[in-house]
């Protein structure tokens, strides 16, 4: 797939896993046409992949054209004037919509588009003149510094272009909670608009032109949507990713920042992390300069440094988080909720009740003035709250608590570094034998590891070892030969796809090589003529969908195949094999 938009997760190659997420809100922008999507809120902390989805839904969606238009828009952080906001706001949806109307890209990232002059040439040049009113309208807005009328109209954009053209479009609108924070009357940002999102009270309800908004500060953008756009969104709350889409994003990551990692190491790294994508990510990039993961001591070492290092970049994420509550709390006595925390992190298994934090600790405030404090904290996102206003619970999360007391230490005497050290330890021993026991029953995480290490060799080795790889795999065409390839890694098309495939391995070609798409069984038992004839099935859709020149079809299984198995690639043409050396 072309990417159009840019993504921040730098190389497409990069993003892994969230199937749920993307496959229920494909089907959600599916279901636009249909006026069943209502606009929907996504809330999770920072870093833990909700630009990187939001990115790929405006890529796929622009992609697949399909009639519904795409609008992609983030918040940024910084004091802005709101008509130079309305400018950016109004001309980023403008040029958007052309792209996807003309199918030119390229006006997605213009870069002279902070003139309407530009945007009418263009508009009259690409036969879009409905859109001319609307861009005379807003300019003289813009003229005329008429905040009020001109937010309205670019606010409006989107849905009024819908109606007025009998099209869809779905308003992908990122750091939605900044817009009641950085947004200011007048030129000199003094004058703070703090009910900016209100505007979108009637807006949001539209089916024809629905939002997905996102925010990083949890508790801050829930609190301005019940606030400000009570029954207008409904949530989506971004989990951690399930246990083999991290262990495939640790395998990806491993191989694209040439660090090796161990198969019983990387199930170690997605058990500590939790699925955490921005946690994997941090540790494969980490300033760490010894940084291994082919032993504990090698990945144990990467994680402290990460959580006790001032250059720590998961440490430094938290302490974002952690100065910003401080900040919120306006001077207010910090040891008070220093000691709070400490509770509610020694305590995070289970809710505390407000008037337990308030006797256990004998605070010198008033339950009053204690629960502003907690509903601060809440806001900032460093402790949850529970069933109700009266109960909190701190974050359960392996590493937040370590950083904490790493952090203020010298108010926690009980806190010893070397606690972190013997921790882990105590972890990894328990990790180490649920991976022994979860890999003799399943098989899941050992065709992971297949689908890893085969990829490894086609990238790096099957080109300078012809003749040995070619001897270790049967059925190949006398002119067989492996290439350069352009891209391997698995294959998977949009959930919403009326035949969604999914390939285990498909290595692109140069157009006068042979492509190969490949099956990996690292299981117990043979491979059948059943698993064959699903596999053809998959593997003839992806040359069609792909239009491949040249393929070759393989199979891989390291328990060998059943004899109706072998005569079916044999008179299919399919190659196998179930030499371990792939593995190794």
């Amino acid at each position: 797939m072309k990417m159009y938009l840019k993504e921040k997760i730098g190389d497409p190659i990069l993003f892994t896993g969230r199937k749920k997420e993307l496959s229920y809100f494909l089907k959600w922008i599916d279901g636009i046409k249909k006026g069943l999507s209502k606009s929907t809120a996504i809330l999770s902390r920072r870093k833990t992949g909700k630009t990187a989805v939001l990115q790929r839904l405006y890529n796929i969606t622009f992609d697949n054209n399909n009639g519904i238009i795409p609008f992609y828009y983030e918040v940024k952080e910084g004091n802005k004037w709101a008509i130079d906001f309305c400018r950016d706001f109004f001309l980023t949806f403008l040029y958007q919509y052309l792209a996807y109307k003309t199918r030119k890209s390229e006006y997605i990232s213009l870069e002279d588009k902070s003139t309407y002059e530009t945007a009418i040439q263009i508009a009259k040049k690409e036969k879009q003149t409905h859109l001319l009113d609307l861009i005379r309208s807003v300019s003289a807005a813009d003229k005329n510094e008429s905040v009020d009328t001109m937010w309205l109209m670019v606010r409006d954009a989107p849905l009024s272009t819908a109606i007025r053209q009998n099209e869809y479009i779905v308003q992908i609108l990122d750091e939605f909670q900044y817009l009641n924070r950085y947004i200011y009357r007048d030129k000199a940002t003094t004058h703070q608009i703090s009910d900016f999102v209100g505007g979108y009270l009637s807006t949001a309800e539209y089916r024809n032109a629905p939002l997905i908004v996102s925010g990083s500060w949890v508790g801050w953008l829930l609190r301005e949507i019940q606030k400000l756009l009570p029954s207008r969104f409904k949530k989506w709350t971004f989990t951690n990713m399930p246990q083999d889409e991290a262990i495939e994003m640790i395998f990806r990551y491993s191989d694209y920042y040439q660090i090796p990692i161990e198969k019983d190491i990387a199930f170690l790294m997605a058990e500590l992390t939790e699925g955490n994508p921005f946690y994997i990510s941090a540790l494969f990039t980490s300033m760490y300069q010894e940084k291994k993961f082919t032993t504990e001591t090698g990945l144990r070492e990467t994680i402290e440094f990460e959580i006790l290092n001032t250059d720590g970049e998961i440490k430094g994420t938290w302490m974002e988080y952690i100065e910003y509550a401080f900040s919120e709390l306006n001077g207010k006595d910090q040891g008070i909720t220093k000691q709070i925390m400490m509770y509610l992190c020694q305590n995070k298994e289970r809710e505390v009740s407000r008037k337990e934090i308030h006797n256990k600790l004998q605070l010198p405030i008033s339950e009053y003035e204690l629960e502003k404090r907690l509903d601060t904290l809440v806001k900032c996102d460093i402790i949850e709250q529970g069933r109700s206003k009266f109960y909190y619970q701190g974050i359960k999360d392996h590493f937040f608590d370590k950083i904490f007391f790493g952090e203020y230490e010298d108010d926690i005497y009980s806190f010893d570094p070397k606690e972190v050290t013997n921790n882990y330890k105590a972890l990894f021993e328990k990790w180490k034998h649920n991976f022994h026991v979860m890999a003799g029953k399943y098989g899941q995480l050992k065709g992971i590891f297949g689908e890893y290490m085969i990829i490894k060799h086609l990238k790096y080795k099957c080109l300078f070892q012809q003749e040995s790889y070619i001897s270790m795999t049967f059925n190949l065409p006398k002119d067989f030969k492996f290439a350069e390839y352009e891209s391997v890694w698995k294959y998977m098309t949009s959930p919403i796809d009326k035949n969604p495939i999914e390939i285990d391995i498909f290595a692109k070609a140069p157009k006068n090589d042979y492509s190969l798409i490949v099956e990996v069984k690292n299981r117990d038992i043979k491979f059948n003529k059943e698993d064959a004839e699903n596999f053809l099935k998959k593997a003839n859709l992806l040359v069609d969908i792909e239009k491949i020149n040249k393929s070759i079809f393989f199979v891989f299984s390291i328990n060998g195949f059943t004899q109706d198995a072998i005569l079916f690639f044999e008179s299919n043409k399919i190659a196998w094999s179930d030499d371990s050396r792939w593995l190794e």
